[in-house]
């Protein structure tokens, strides 16, 4: 029995020591943007499930971000309404973590799923599942994708804003002190659209005197409006720059280099890996189930639809690793 108790106690010093540790990771990507201000922003790769944390890991990410977007989309086939749950997003969540290995995520917290007793529940579920940070914004409930939105956002009001993120900071609190863990806090606005770059920046500016580690607004119009929100805020507040891919040809999506240049730490690419994955998804069913097209799967680079080996398949699954054990 004494045995069996202390390998216990070993595996949940082994689970406590990650989790405490992924906010630290991402706490230090952002004191090296810092200290390196010309470098160029940190990639926040857009991840929807286990095996897309796991691919982008491989690859070299340094934080991923999942998006309660893409989440909504692959687990319950249904559009970013509101409809996801907290418990499905934990759910997700924990499976993502595993995956990631090291690479901190932050992720979605959408509006926290409630009033400030669920927003409670949010935050200490997921830092218990080892988030590095979460995402609260002021959209009201039910929200919906602010991009698809556009004018129509409905947000909260700049005290209910204020509010809300004061039951984040709380629970925040309440992670460190009473669970013995860390996670930090992403206050984002999105009321850009409905009421203007000014109020955008005011709730931007309270959310950083509230004490959010990271504070970023979705969706501002110019490259104009993102330099005057970072040059407002405190150098040592962490920032994100969100892009969105809309298809236009004429669109030019600006790079790490050029985010970063803006001062910005993040480069987030929240729907791309998702987008890419729709795109295959019609290529392969338009192959399938057109005749005339049926014999366009071809594996590598030939033409036709692509496909990866069996082989690559297997090794971005992790079958070799199983093997080894």
């Amino acid at each position: 029995m004494i045995i069996r108790l202390a390998l216990i106690l070993q595996v949940c010093a082994v689970g406590y020591a990650l989790q405490s540790t992924s906010a630290e990771r991402l706490r230090k990507l952002m004191q090296n943007r810092v200290e390196n201000p010309s470098s160029p922003a940190i990639i926040l790769a857009g991840i929807h499930d286990a095996i897309s944390a796991k691919v982008f890991a491989n690859a070299g990410a340094e934080a991923l971000f999942l998006s309660g977007f893409g989440v909504s989309a692959t687990k319950l086939g249904l559009p970013d309404f509101g409809l996801l749950t907290q418990t499905e997003m934990e759910d997700c969540l924990r499976a993502v973590v595993q995956s990631a290995g090291e690479i901190p995520v932050i992720v979605d917290g959408d509006t926290g799923y409630g009033g400030d007793v669920n927003i409670r529940r949010t935050i200490r579920s997921f830092a218990a599942v080892g988030a590095a940070a979460v995402t609260i914004e002021d959209q009201a409930f039910p929200k919906k994708c602010t991009y698809a939105a556009g004018e129509g956002v409905r947000v909260i009001s700049r005290e209910e804003s204020v509010s809300r993120i004061k039951a984040v900071m709380k629970a925040r609190d309440e992670v460190r002190s009473l669970d013995g863990r860390d996670i930090l806090i992403v206050a984002r606005t999105d009321c850009r659209a409905a009421l203007g770059f000014d109020e955008a920046l005011q709730r931007c500016l309270l959310f950083e005197e509230l004490g959010a580690d990271i504070v970023y607004a979705e969706n501002l119009q110019s490259k104009e409006e993102y330099k005057r929100l970072r040059e407002e805020l405190k150098p040592t507040t962490g920032t994100i720059l969100a892009q969105l891919q809309l298809g236009d040809k004429s669109q030019n999506l600006w790079s790490a280099d050029e985010v970063g240049s803006m001062n910005y730490d993040f480069a987030l690419f929240g729907v791309t890996a998702l987008q890419s994955y729709i795109q295959n998804l019609n290529d392969v069913a338009q192959a399938l189930f057109q005749s005339d097209k049926k014999d366009g799967l071809v594996s590598g680079d030939r033409d036709g639809v692509r496909l990866s080996t069996f082989d690559s398949l297997k090794e971005a699954i992790g079958f070799s690793d199983y093997e080894k054990f």
